[in-house]
C-alpha cells in the first residue's frame, strides 16, 4: 500500500491508472470530506482511469494515514499537506476534485497555489458554516458532540439523523463500518475549523476553470451558497444536484459523474501522447 511523508505525517494514498504507457497522462486528484476516506470515492475510478492518472488520499487524522494533535490542524496547514503531497510525487498540476470539506480546502488551495491547478471541482462544497451567527445546531456543537459521544453511537445518529444517506442497507453497513474506524479527536478537530472559515472573501481569487456539483437539498452547504459561489468565482460553472441530501457523490452518482467528465472534455483534457 503506498505512503508518503509529509511534514512528519504518514499519508495513505491510492494511484490509479490504465492510460497507454506510451502517454502521459493529466492526473485527477480527488480530496474526501470529513470524516470519510479515499476508499468511499472508489466507484469514481474506473471511468477515469483509463484516460487519467487518478489520486485519492486520506486526509490526516482520516483512514489510513497518521493523526496529529489538535492544534496542528489548521487550514494553511491542512493546504501545506497537499501542497507537500504533490511536491512528493513529483506532480506540477492537477484536476482537482474536493467533496464538502475536501472542496473547502480545495477552493483555499486553488487560491493560494493557482499554479497547481488545471481545473477545480467542488461538490457539496459549504461556503461557510450555514448556522454561523444562529442559535442553530452548529460546528462546534458537533465537535462536543463527538467528543462526548460514543463511535458506534454517533455513527448510528448520523444516518438517522441523514446526515448519511445510505442508498441501501449493504452500503449502510459498509458506510458505517468506514466511519467507524475514525479517530474522534481528528473528526472534532476538523470540525472545530469550520465556524471560522468564510470562502467568500477567498474564492473570487480563483483562476482556474471551476466547475460548482450544487446539491439541491444539503443543510451543511444550502444552495443560496451555492449559488453564491457560482457568482463569486469567475467563470464558475455551476450544476444543481437533487439528491435527498449532501453526498450526491454517492447518491447522485450518475448525474455527478457526467457533469465532471464533460466539465473535463470541455477542456480538451486527456491523456497526451
Amino acid at each position: 500500500m503506498p505512503y508518503v511523508t509529509v511534514n512528519d505525517i504518514q499519508f495513505f494514498y491510492c494511484d490509479d491508472g490504465f492510460t497507454d504507457p506510451w502517454k502521459e497522462p493529466e492526473v485527477v486528484f480527488i480530496q474526501h470530506g470529513w470524516g470519510r476516506s479515499s476508499k468511499f470515492f472508489y466507484h469514481w475510478v474506473p471511468g477515469l482511469a483509463r484516460d487519467y492518472r487518478v489520486l485519492r488520499r486520506d486526509m490526516r487524522g482520516h483512514g489510513q494515514s497518521d493523526d496529529t494533535p489538535a492544534a496542528d490542524w489548521t487550514v494553511d496547514n491542512l493546504i501545506e499537506d497537499m501542497k507537500g503531497f504533490l511536491d512528493a510525487l513529483g506532480i506540477a498540476k492537477v484536476h482537482y476534485v474536493g467533496e464538502s470539506a475536501g472542496g473547502v480546502l480545495g477552493a483555499a488551495f486553488a487560491a493560494t497555489y493557482p499554479e497547481r491547478i488545471r481545473s477545480l471541482t467542488l461538490m457539496s462544497t459549504p461556503l461557510s458554516d450555514p448556522t454561523r451567527g444562529s442559535d442553530k445546531y452548529g460546528y462546534d456543537d458537533l465537535a462536543a458532540k463527538i467528543e462526548n459521544t460514543p463511535i458506534d453511537e454517533f455513527v448510528e445518529m448520523l444516518i438517522k439523523g441523514r446526515g448519511l444517506v445510505p442508498i441501501g442497507p449493504d452500503h449502510e453497513r459498509w458506510m458505517a463500518a468506514e466511519w467507524r474506524k475514525n479517530r474522534p479527536a481528528s473528526l472534532a478537530a476538523l470540525a472545530r475549523l469550520f465556524p471560522d472559515i468564510d470562502l467568500a472573501p477567498v474564492v473570487p481569487r480563483i483562476t482556474a476553470p471551476t466547475l460548482i456539483l450544487a446539491p439541491g437539498n444539503s443543510h451543511t452547504a444550502p444552495l443560496e451558497h451555492q449559488k453564491q459561489m457560482h457568482q463569486l468565482i469567475p467563470g464558475s460553472r455551476m450544476e444543481i444536484i437533487d439528491g435527498t441530501g449532501h453526498e450526491i457523490f454517492v447518491e447522485r452518482f450518475d448525474e455527478c459523474f457526467a457533469a465532471f467528465r464533460s466539465f473535463l472534455a470541455s477542456l480538451g483534457t486527456a491523456a497526451k501522447a
